[in-house]
C-alpha cells in the first residue's frame, strides 16, 4: 500500500483519528492537573574534622587524612542504605514507616559521595515541610551515628558531620511531558485505529 493510500484512509476517518489524540492529550492534562504534589530534594552532607592531628610532617597527615575522609564518606553512603538507619531517620521526622517493606526503605533515600568530603543525599517528599524533617533529621542520625563510633575510641580528631540547607524544588509538568509526548503517542494510537477500522470494514 503506497503512502497516498494511507493518507486517504487516515482523511477518511480523521474524526476517529483526531478524536485518539484529543482523547490522549486530556488524559494527560487530567493526570497532571488532579496527581498530588512532590517534592525533589537534595541535602548536602559535608565531612570534616574536630581538629588536627600534631605530627612533624604535615604531608603525612595529610595524606592518611584525606584516605580515611573516603573510607568514611563511603561508610556513610552504606549507612544511609540501610534499612535501619531509614526508618530511624523517617521516626526522627515524625513519619510512620512501618508499613514499608525492608527493600522500599533501602530505596527511600539516594546518597551518593561526591567526595572525600561531601555525600549528597537525594530523596522525595508529599510537601515541603516534610521535606525540612526529614533533611534535619537526616543530618542529626548520621551525626549521632558518628558520635557513637567514637564513643569507646575518644578519638580528639573524630570526623564530624554537618548538614548543609537541603534544596527543596516542586515536581512540575513541563510542556513536553504535558503535551508534546501525549500527542506523538496519540498519533501512534491514531494510525492503529484508523487502520484497524478500515481492514474490519
Amino acid at each position: 500500500m503506497e503512502l497516498k493510500e494511507y493518507w486517504e484512509i487516515i482523511k477518511k476517518d480523521r474524526k476517529v483519528f483526531l478524536g485518539v489524540i484529543v482523547l490522549i492529550i486530556l488524559t494527560s492534562i487530567m493526570y497532571f492537573s488532579l496527581r498530588p504534589d512532590s517534592y525533589d530534594v537534595s541535602l548536602a552532607l559535608g565531612i570534616t574534622r574536630n581538629g588536627t592531628q600534631q605530627t612533624t610532617d604535615y604531608r603525612y597527615d595529610d595524606f592518611y587524612r584525606l584516605q580515611a575522609d573516603e573510607k568514611f564518606a563511603e561508610t556513610i553512603v552504606e549507612w544511609l542504605k540501610n534499612p535501619r538507619t531509614v526508618s530511624d531517620i523517617y521516626s526522627k521526622a515524625g513519619m510512620d514507616v512501618d508499613d514499608r517493606s525492608l527493600r522500599q526503605l533501602a530505596k527511600m533515600l539516594k546518597p551518593e559521595k561526591l567526595s572525600a568530603q561531601m555525600v549528597s543525599v537525594s530523596f522525595s517528599s508529599s510537601d515541603g515541610n516534610s521535606a525540612k524533617k526529614i533533611a534535619g533529621a537526616i543530618s542529626e542520625i548520621v551525626s549521632k551515628n558518628v558520635e557513637t563510633l567514637n564513643e569507646n575510641q575518644n578519638e580528639a580528631t573524630w570526623f564530624r558531620v554537618i548538614g548543609q540547607n537541603p534544596v527543596i524544588i516542586k515536581n512540575q509538568g513541563n510542556v513536553w511531558m504535558i503535551f508534546v509526548f501525549p500527542m506523538l503517542f496519540g498519533i501512534f494510537i491514531g494510525l492503529w485505529a484508523v487502520m484497524i477500522r478500515h481492514y474490519l470494514k
